[in-house]
């Protein structure tokens, strides 16, 4: 993708492929490979992007970003919504034997070496550098800017998409008061004495939801939506909707499972 030439033409073509790429990977969540490259073709869209619109003059930049900026950013919301794959064990080849001594408990990889009572370090972290973080306004997880860093580690991150300016995590908080509440224990153990998966009960939820829905809207990609809302697609079936991007929804059907739609 980088060696190709950096205009607008080319960058729709890689839009329209990365988009594509995303949606597959969606239906791919095991393969772990596939996620990675995935992960690596969305980061590499948005700096190809970024470095062309900081090429333009100021008329130009507002028109790719009607052209392209708004697709890129649902691109990256839709991106965030996937698993993580770390970089470094991404590109790793299998353990091999290295020149030297290492201490007990330490692990080298392909020229990466961190002992098991730690986490792979980041490199390259500085004020204003980029990051995956989760964001708490969004609900997902996107590209933030590091706004601060105590200790040699993000403290403050910034996010791209909705500019909110928070503390650093990875993931959502958890929510203790959920989990120290009377009758989750027992709850938990009825399913599992079930023989039913989270995932299977989840499903059939949604199932009894979408069956028993009353108000639910036939899906036109010229109308706009709501989260939550029941929609029936003339393909797939009835679907409740998860998220709602700028040109896309995302909804997850009871026959076919989450699916993107585009809006006009």
């Amino acid at each position: 993708m980088q060696d190709r030439p950096l205009t607008l033409d080319t960058l729709t073509e890689e839009t329209r492929d990365v988009a594509i790429q995303v949606h597959n990977a969606q239906e791919r969540l095991e393969d772990r490979e596939y996620l990675a490259t995935t992960q690596t073709a969305v980061d590499t869209l948005a700096r190809r992007y970024r470095a062309l619109y900081d090429t333009l003059p100021p008329g130009e930049q507002l028109k790719i970003e009607r052209v392209l900026g708004r697709r890129i950013q649902d691109i990256k919301r839709l991106s965030g919504l996937l698993p993580r794959v770390l970089t470094s064990v991404r590109e790793s080849t299998p353990d091999r034997q290295v020149q030297g001594t290492s201490m007990v408990g330490e692990r080298r990889i392909t020229g990466v070496s961190w002992s098991t009572e730690r986490s792979a370090p980041q490199q390259n972290l500085s004020v204003g550098g980029e990051i995956e973080a989760w964001c708490g306004k969004c609900s997902l997880s996107t590209t933030h800017h590091i706004f601060a860093i105590v200790g040699g580690e993000p403290k403050q991150v910034i996010c791209q998409v909705c500019n909110s300016r928070h503390t650093y995590r990875t993931g959502p908080a958890r929510k203790r008061a959920e989990e120290a509440t009377p009758g989750a224990a027992p709850a938990a153990q009825g399913r599992k004495s079930s023989g039913l998966t989270q995932k299977q009960v989840a499903q059939n939820a949604l199932q009894n939801e979408l069956a028993s829905a009353t108000s639910v809207r036939m899906f036109d990609p010229k109308e706009r939506y709501k989260t939550g809302e029941i929609i029936d697609h003339p393909e797939h079936g009835r679907g409740k909707i998860e998220n709602v991007l700028r040109s896309s929804l995302l909804v997850r059907f009871g026959r076919v499972g989450l699916r993107p739609l585009t809006l006009y």
